[in-house]
């Protein structure tokens, strides 16, 4: 039986050596691939000392993205997502290659955090092995960053993004060439010193299995059972032989003597050796496994899975109003008045955007909890940069400007953080959280007699009889004319 294009799922990973493609679908829940496509873009090598991805750079990813536009063409867009890792979390024109990225792919783009990525990654690991239900510690080793997770079953529960990978290290390790015992040393003293902050805590919550997963994972797994240095995955012993060939070889070009190392995967291994050498050293790892599930294959699952991933953002949600002690009562009556506008105006939010909507309403006065002056500012800046499982940086940003402008100024698109395509989204989400908090004011249940709002202008129709028994909301809704039409954009409030 055909695949239909419904059931079919894809997972794109920018990472900071490759690009991966993986389009899938499901059966009885697992995952089984159609296609896989893996490109050494090697986006984190291209980063200038600006940190600003290189023209080279740009144009190598962008032809690697046209191909993929031509795989995902004839696949839904509610079963693509596309997600951005470290280099595109620290590079300074970012927002350029997102805007020309996303064009060529006709779909967003999601940067998600070090540990958004570490929870998706654990999620393909875990769905990936036999031993479903054990304790496990997982480890990547990307090209800009590494992802250490502990968990059991398909739950993470401790999970860290640390700033070191094959690509970065190699770059500063190794930038000449060569391998010498003090490179080698000063790559392997610097990924223990990234770790020695947080494999405490690791250690003490234990394991059962010892994990790797990705591209260095393999490489050295590879290398190690095709010269009968192990068996199986990593072994410490089997580790420290392939580290003495590599520092009596002496230069990376010669590392293709070695067997089982593809030329690929050469110009960035030996930084990607010395994490690690490390890892297994400061986390006491005799031996790990290794996985073939990752960072995509997670993507794909938190897709077809979509009330687990719905079940994620859930419990961001909550975990940060109870952390803030924020009154749910009051949520429930504004939510109930931006419904109620909704119903009754031309303004038709999709999905995604009533989520970010929705999360902002939950969210509103978190700031309160931290101070009662400029408490809106105070909340923005808590949820764009907190670590919120299942959303992505710009889905925070756009959530944390929601709430940062829910009163008083509104501030221009010149002068957001928001670019044009999000600035689209957003003005109509501002304008229905701003009245329905107009609404609730009195933070009493009521139904506002809203006869009609459109949005292009902003007309907004009200029975005069009922704004002359709320004097209150009548004053709101006429200050909000001046602070649109301060950013070009008309308010008008209709008495009928």
């Amino acid at each position: 039986m055909s695949i239909q294009p419904k059931d079919t799922f894809a997972a794109i990973d920018l990472g900071s050596n490759s690009f991966h493609l993986l389009v899938a679908t499901f059966k009885s829940g697992q995952l089984q691939q159609i296609d896989k496509v893996k490109q050494m873009v090697r986006l984190a090598a291209n980063l200038d000392h600006k940190k600003r991805i290189t023209q080279a750079g740009l144009v190598s990813a962008f032809e690697c993205l046209s191909m993929f536009a031509q795989r995902i063409k004839h696949i839904p867009s509610e079963n693509i997502k596309i997600v951005g890792t470290n280099t595109l979390r620290v590079a300074k024109n970012a927002e350029h290659f997102l805007q020309q990225a996303e064009d060529i792919l006709n779909h967003d783009i999601d940067i998600i955090s070090g540990r958004e990525e570490a929870r998706l990654l654990y999620l393909g690991v875990a769905q990936s092995m036999s031993e479903h239900l054990s304790n496990k510690l997982v480890m990547d080793i990307g090209g800009g960053s590494t992802e250490i997770i502990t968990g059991k079953g398909f739950e993470s529960k401790q999970r860290e993004s640390l700033h070191m990978g094959c690509v970065s290290y190699t770059k500063r390790f190794f930038s000449d060439g060569k391998i010498t015992q003090t490179q080698w040393s000063d790559a392997y003293t610097h990924a223990l010193q990234e770790l020695s902050p947080v494999s405490k805590s690791f250690k003490k919550i234990g394991w059962e299995h010892a994990i790797g997963a990705s591209g260095t994972m393999r490489a050295a797994a590879k290398i190690l059972v095709a010269n009968d240095w192990s068996q199986t995955g990593i072994s410490r012993k089997g580790l420290e032989q392939l580290i003495q060939q590599c520092l009596g070889m002496g230069e990376i070009k010669s590392l293709t003597q070695i067997s089982g190392l593809s030329e690929r995967r050469r110009p960035v291994f030996i930084g990607g050796l010395a994490i690690i050498a490390a890892l297994m050293d400061e986390l006491g790892i005799e031996h790990m496994s290794v996985s073939s599930g990752a960072l995509r294959e997670g993507i794909a699952y938190s897709l077809y899975g979509e009330s687990g991933q719905e079940l994620v953002t859930e419990r961001s949600i909550n975990k940060l109003k109870a952390q803030f002690d924020v009154d749910q009562r009051q949520v429930d009556r504004v939510k109930h008045q931006a419904k109620n506008l909704i119903k009754n105006s031309d303004i038709t939010l999709n999905d995604k955007d009533w989520f970010l909507l929705n999360a902002a309403i939950e969210w509103h006065e978190l700031g309160l909890s931290i101070a009662h002056s400029q408490f809106h500012k105070h909340g923005a800046y808590v949820v764009q940069y907190a670590d919120l499982p299942g959303f992505s940086r710009q889905q925070q940003l756009i959530i944390s400007q929601l709430i940062r402008y829910q009163r008083q100024k509104i501030s221009s698109q010149s002068n957001s953080l928001l670019n044009n395509k999000q600035w689209h989204r957003f003005e109509p989400m501002l304008a229905i959280l701003r009245l329905s908090l107009i609404y609730s004011r009195d933070r009493q249940q009521h139904d506002i007699p809203v006869q009609s709002f459109t949005i292009e202008p902003k007309r907004l129709k009200i029975p005069q009889i009922w704004l002359q028994h709320h004097p209150l909301i009548h004053a709101d809704l006429k200050e909000e004319e001046p602070r649109w039409l301060n950013i070009g954009s008309c308010f008008e409030l209709i008495p009928t």
